[in-house]
């Protein structure tokens, strides 16, 4: 149903301060691994200032906002710079394409970060997705990578792990959730990208409210099925 009132409807979300954050994030966390690999070394404080200042883009923030966002922002990249300082010596591709096909879909995305030595082997990947705002629940991501991680293995690469970097989690040691891409797991994520694409071939736009999933829609406020 979403996907009918965003893509077919034409219904947009409300301009707020803070659209663009977490893709701003994302273009700055990508602009410290690509700093880190052509030189050797992590930016230091200024190099991140720097990098914030060139990097840093937020279309619909006014300067209040954009001040106290930028902040914000500083304050996840270092945390980050700081607990996984080691991943950026390990960055073994950024914003990479993938394309998974199935029985009559293609689907196409871009992982954030692919690490590589996982487990301490040479060829072993894993594949890294920067979220800013998880609410504790990583299961509406988990299919994303898995789907990302069929599409890697089916281009022969080795990938042996997938994360979601929580970028917002206040305790350390819950920051970085690793997900499940077991054989299993990763062909059970192929049946429901198979599933979802023949709904939208068949026009079937059959809602599937819930409380928290309804919470995330941006539509929920024009959608009759939402649970409030």
């Amino acid at each position: 149903m979403a996907y009918r009132l965003r893509n077919l409807v034409g219904f947009q979300p409300r301009l707020a301060p803070e659209l663009g954050y977490g893709k701003a994030v994302h273009h700055v966390l990508r602009a410290v691994a690509e700093a880190t690999r052509a030189t050797g070394t992590v930016p230091d404080a200024a190099g991140l200032d720097d990098i914030l200042d060139k990097s840093f883009f937020l279309p619909a923030a006014n300067k209040a906002a954009h001040r106290e966002l930028k902040r914000t922002a500083r304050e996840l990249i270092d945390t980050y710079v700081t607990d996984h300082a080691d991943d950026l010596y390990r960055v073994w591709e950024t914003e990479r394409p993938f394309e998974l096909h199935l029985p009559g879909i293609t689907v196409t995305g871009r992982a954030d970060v692919i690490l590589d030595q996982e487990d301490g082997v040479p060829t072993a990947l894993a594949i890294v997705d920067y979220k800013t705002r998880t609410a504790g629940d990583v299961t509406p991501h988990a299919l994303q990578l898995q789907v990302y991680t069929d599409a890697g293995r089916r281009e022969q690469l080795d990938v042996r792990g997938a994360y979601v970097q929580d970028l917002s989690a206040k305790v350390v040691v819950n920051r970085r959730i690793p997900i499940d891409v077991t054989p299993a797991a990763v062909t059970a994520a192929e049946a429901v990208v198979t599933g979802a694409a023949g709904q939208l071939r068949a026009r079937d736009y059959t809602p599937n409210p819930g409380k928290t999933r309804c919470r995330r829609c941006e539509v929920r406020t024009i959608c009759p099925a939402a649970t409030k």
